[in-house]
């Protein structure tokens, strides 16, 4: 069984997201496992979805296709928060359908004898696993960590990743990876662009 707040592996060998938020984390890379399940989506089928769940001790009881589909809405949306994160414009078809999505998802807030708050599970099966995450993306927000969550934009990537640079100006989920394939396909524009004849009129 996986610990319910363990992230996993992550790309780049970055640091996982601290405390509960790497759940949300994982959650969001679920599209992609860097395991040995490589480039799996574990949200693609009913089934998977149940088995993601069950290995972080959920009980996902019986999945239909619309807990499928709220998952994989729940998912796109918040990923699409992180891609503001990281600079992208509102992803609004997105965030409508989080905001469906997350309606009416059981969510409660404990407060220990210190003050202390933490998100707990009210209900049972997919929901209850989805309002625990949405509960956490609420508590991050309170303590400045969700900022720090972000979506890699690097070509077919996506990948949710911590940004702990102390400017929180990271970029990418690996430098080696999305930040170098970004850097040679700027190189190969440039290189076809001052290839280009120079139309009538335009001076170089």
């Amino acid at each position: 069984m996986t610990d319910l707040f363990d992230a996993g592996p992550q790309s780049g060998n970055r640091s996982p997201a601290p405390g509960r938020l790497a759940l949300v984390q994982a959650f969001e890379n679920s599209f992609y496992d860097l395991g040995e399940q490589r480039g799996m989506d574990h949200f693609g089928t009913r089934e998977g979805l149940a088995d993601w769940l069950e290995k972080r001790g959920f009980d996902p009881g019986e999945v239909s296709d619309a807990d499928l589909r709220r998952a994989v809405a729940v998912r796109d949306g918040l990923r699409a928060i992180l891609a503001e994160h990281n600079g992208a414009p509102r992803d609004a078809p997105a965030f409508a359908a989080l905001r469906e999505a997350a309606d009416g998802l059981p969510v409660a807030i404990r407060i220990d004898d210190d003050g202390e708050t933490w998100p707990v599970v009210l209900g049972r099966g997919v929901t209850g696993a989805l309002g625990l995450v949405v509960a956490i993306v609420h508590e991050t927000r309170a303590n400045g960590t969700w900022r720090r969550l972000k979506a890699c934009p690097g070509h077919h990537c996506g990948w949710a990743f911590y940004d702990r640079s102390v400017s929180q100006t990271s970029t990418w989920c690996s430098m080696k990876v999305c930040g170098g394939r970004e850097k040679a396909r700027a190189y190969r524009r440039r290189l076809t662009r001052d290839r280009e004849p120079p139309r009538p009129g335009r001076s170089r």
